[in-house]
């Protein structure tokens, strides 16, 4: 697949604002009550780049699903889309592919919930590569920079 039909096919949309942020608490990827709309897509691939894992954290990562923009994220499947990391496993990937159409009726907004002990400046970044039939709006502009923009050889 070379880069054009990559960026034809795939609509990207990152989790984090920065990648050297620390993660606090529980919370949720993407922050600050983000979402990613998958509606007009027919499969998404989440994927997440481990920073350092501090040793006293624990960190829980689950893809969950909504019915809403602002909706309360609920679990897919009760093991396969949840990760818990060792802390020998600083620079691993952790990928997730949805079909979208196997997601409960009219939960078509995805996030994942982070758990556990966060504390102690642990660092994971996420990001969705949508295969859609449209773009759907989503992602506010403090998630999308300016900067993020496609570009192809043709």
């Amino acid at each position: 697949m070379n880069v054009r039909e990559f960026g034809r096919d795939y609509f990207v949309e990152v989790g984090t604002t920065l990648c050297e942020t620390a993660l606090t608490g529980v919370s949720a990827i993407p922050a600050s009550g983000g979402y990613w709309d998958v509606s007009m897509c027919d499969y998404v691939h989440v994927v997440g780049h481990l920073g350092t894992i501090h040793p006293s954290d624990s960190p829980t990562f689950e893809l969950q699903c909504a019915e809403a923009a602002d909706g309360t994220l609920d679990a897919i499947s009760a093991t396969a889309l949840k990760f818990t990391p060792a802390v020998t496993d600083d620079g691993q990937m952790i990928m997730w592919d949805i079909k979208v159409d196997t997601l409960p009726a009219d939960h078509h907004y995805l996030g994942i919930a982070v758990a556990g002990t966060l504390t102690n400046g642990s660092y994971a970044d996420f990001m969705v590569f949508k295969g859609r039939l449209s773009i759907p709006v989503s992602q506010s502009a403090t998630q999308i920079s300016s900067s993020a923009i496609m570009r192809w050889l043709s």
